[in-house]
């Protein structure tokens, strides 16, 4: 709910057919970048697949590192302190963790437009004046999102020994399941990686045996035996 002092901006039309234009050009080069590879993503063929002029093209987007930037943070927005992905801390930790996986994979790495960046990381690999970018914005932004697991998370913090780095695996595992779709992953197959995610990320908040008092066992009394007559 809007505070009065903080009026709600409405959008003009011309505001409106900005943003518009500026979707159908980012549609078109994930299209091709998934369809034909990032050397076949040239700024003609995208303002071809988006239906505009190549002047009106990089009017939004003046170079074509620019729009590859732009990719990129179409694909990890999901993932920012505003996503959709971070469950509340306050819910019982397996819905955390089912929640937290299943919103990830919905909305990041098991959506086409991850497949896109992915191409676009191997794609611009030769090109230093679009990597070196991209790579320098991976690692601002790895960090942050590793901070917003753990704060998700906070269980990690007091029973893992090592809670950064079992937070990068949890990434890194999602981020090979949604490599992975390049091929014929059947629907069970998947929901049983992911399922078995959700245990590593519930068994890794859990304290561990040896953080727990041990319950000394009830000494036996001695048995008495019947004295022989």
């Amino acid at each position: 709910m809007e505070s009065p002092s903080q009026p709600s901006r409405t959008r003009t039309p011309q505001s409106e057919r900005i943003e518009a234009t500026q979707r159908k050009i980012i549609e078109s080069a994930q299209r091709l970048l998934r369809e034909e590879g990032f050397k076949s993503a040239t700024l003609q063929k995208i303002a071809r697949g988006a239906n505009v002029s190549l002047g009106a093209l990089q009017h939004h987007f003046e170079s074509r590192d620019v729009l590859m930037e732009r990719l990129v943070d179409e694909a990890m927005a999901p993932l920012s302190d505003h996503g959709g992905v971070w469950p509340d801390p306050a819910l019982p930790l397996r819905e955390r963790a089912e929640a937290f996986v299943l919103q990830a994979w919905k909305q990041i790495f098991g959506s086409p437009s991850y497949l896109t960046a992915w191409s676009l990381f191997f794609g611009c690999k030769a090109t230093p004046s679009i990597f070196s970018g991209i790579d320098a914005k991976r690692a601002s932004e790895d960090k942050k999102f590793f901070l917003l697991f753990m704060s998700a998370f906070p269980e990690l913090e007091q029973h893992h020994p090592h809670p950064k780095g079992f937070t990068a695996s949890v990434f890194s595992t999602l981020r090979g399941l949604g490599v992975f779709e390049l091929f014929d992953v059947s629907s069970g197959e998947k929901h049983e990686e992911l399922q078995a995610l959700v245990e590593t990320i519930v068994r890794a908040c859990l304290p561990s045996p040896i953080d727990v008092p041990a319950v000394k066992p009830k000494a036996r009394q001695p048995r008495k035996v019947a004295a022989l007559d």
